[in-house]
């Protein structure tokens, strides 16, 4: 299990902004989170963010995206790691932020990807706010918390929520610039819970490296279906390198291939991005990239070429 980064006493009097889910109108008290304070009182609808984001860059091959971040965990060299699929944000409806809509996403949806999967129950209440100081707290229902994970599966079920809401409110623009997010994870309102049968909730998260896969695509999306041109887009971890991008048909013959151009962004992944014309038809989208250690990893997708 990893352990959960211990944090400073939050500043008093800081600002905060609040959204939430409709049975689970909580609010900030002084907007902090230390132990002496839990998010307690009705929210007016007023303080809510919007449930759309703006649109930005994922800065994975420069595309532009209003969806809503979520994390999936998939198989990476034989591992269990993160991978990161954009949603729709009305898929979370009745959520009123983007950081409650992602995180019910992450719970109560189903991966486009039927290669992911998800470590929580679903539910359709998760409450959420984030303060000046970079730190996201979110709410959850008891019931989102499954109690058939051992200990290897809770860890990475509490990094599939800390990587899904701090993605979302950095998409959204909540969150400081350079600031390293921290994410305190309530119970039903209550701080310091046991959830997963043996963790305790004592400390904030962060959304840590370790957790991710090696390699994966944004573009395109699972059973995408493009006119004519496939654009190829996504993002790997520094010490990925050869990335390579190979098409196939459904009889498993490789129709296009070639090597992809990487875009090193400094903040401890690169992007990768390549385009290919195809004729109409059914394919398998893969991305490939050697690890650190040597070891191919890699992400595929199904996509149907349309006639233009």
């Amino acid at each position: 299990m990893a352990t959960p980064v211990p944090r400073q006493a939050p500043a008093r009097g800081r600002s905060c902004v609040l959204g939430l889910s409709a049975a689970c109108l909580l609010a900030l008290g002084a907007c902090g989170t230390g132990a002496d304070q839990v998010l307690d009182g009705p929210v007016p609808a007023s303080s809510a963010a919007p449930a759309t984001p703006t649109t930005t860059s994922t800065d994975d091959g420069g595309v532009a995206t209003t969806k809503l971040p979520v994390y999936w965990v998939g198989d990476a060299d034989g591992e269990e790691r993160l991978f990161r699929e954009f949603r729709d944000p009305d898929e979370a409806m009745p959520a009123v932020d983007p950081i409650s809509a992602a995180a019910t996403l992450m719970t109560a949806s189903t991966p486009d990807d039927p290669d992911y999967r998800t470590l929580w129950s679903p539910v359709d209440q998760v409450g959420s706010a984030t303060s000046s100081d970079g730190t996201i707290t979110v709410d959850l229902p008891s019931e989102a918390f499954r109690s058939d994970l051992d200990d290897r599966e809770a860890d990475l079920a509490l990094q599939q929520l800390a990587h899904t809401v701090t993605a979302a409110a950095d998409t959204a623009g909540l969150l400081p610039r350079g600031t390293a997010a921290e994410v305190v994870v309530l119970v039903d309102g209550r701080p310091d819970e046991e959830v997963f049968g043996s963790v305790r909730l004592d400390a904030p998260l962060r959304a840590e490296e370790r957790a991710e896969a090696p390699v994966w695509l944004v573009e395109p999306r699972q059973d995408t279906r493009p006119a004519g041109a496939l654009t190829i887009a996504g993002r790997a971890l520094d010490g990925v390198r050869d990335h390579r991008w190979s098409v196939a048909g459904p009889d498993g013959r490789t129709v296009s291939g070639g090597a992809a151009t990487v875009d090193e962004r400094g903040d401890g992944s690169t992007g990768f991005r390549a385009e290919v014309e195809l004729e109409p038809g059914e394919y398998v989208v893969t991305v490939l990239g050697r690890d650190a250690d040597g070891r191919t990893v890699r992400d595929d997708k199904d996509v149907e070429i349309l006639p233009r």
